[in-house]
């Protein structure tokens, strides 16, 4: 077999194994997101401290649409720089 031929075969091979293991990895990785989420979550119901029917009650009307969740976010003061940029 042509050298050049056969040195192509040797790299697909070995980028298809590299493929593989960053799959494999982002795989485990997507795992590790979902399960931090899924605390982020139940850290939150918690904090609420709703007795069980509440709860259930709370989660069904977020399933049906019937609740509207506000997200507040924290804004950082602005620098002395970021307002005289705003004025110009």
């Amino acid at each position: 077999m042509n050298k050049r031929i056969k040195k192509y075969l040797e790299e697909i091979e070995k980028t298809e194994e590299k493929i593989e293991q960053l799959q494999s990895y982002v795989k485990g990785v997507r795992v590790a997101l979902k399960q931090e989420e899924d605390n982020e979550i139940i850290k939150s119901i918690r904090s609420k401290k709703m007795s069980t029917e509440e709860l259930v009650d709370f989660l069904s009307q977020i399933q049906d649409g019937s609740i509207c969740l506000e997200t507040r976010v924290k804004l950082q003061p602005e620098t002395p720089q970021e307002k005289k940029e705003e004025e110009s």
